[in-house]
């Protein structure tokens, strides 16, 4: 692994932690929280790129 890729995954990682408290503190607060995965079709290659879109509502 590459010094880029290894930081790239340690930054995934941190974000994911981020966003998973997030979600958690949402919950927690009353509010119902949906996610959904989308794949992403990029220009620089044939393999989809999945994103993550999320909303909150009482």
């Amino acid at each position: 692994m590459t010094e880029e890729q290894r930081e790239t995954a340690e930054n995934l990682h941190e974000a994911m932690r981020i966003f998973n408290e997030t979600v958690r503190q949402a919950a927690y607060r009353g509010l119902h929280v949906e996610l959904q995965i989308i794949e992403m079709h990029m220009s620089e290659g044939p393999t989809p790129v999945p994103q993550v879109s999320a909303s909150a509502r009482l």
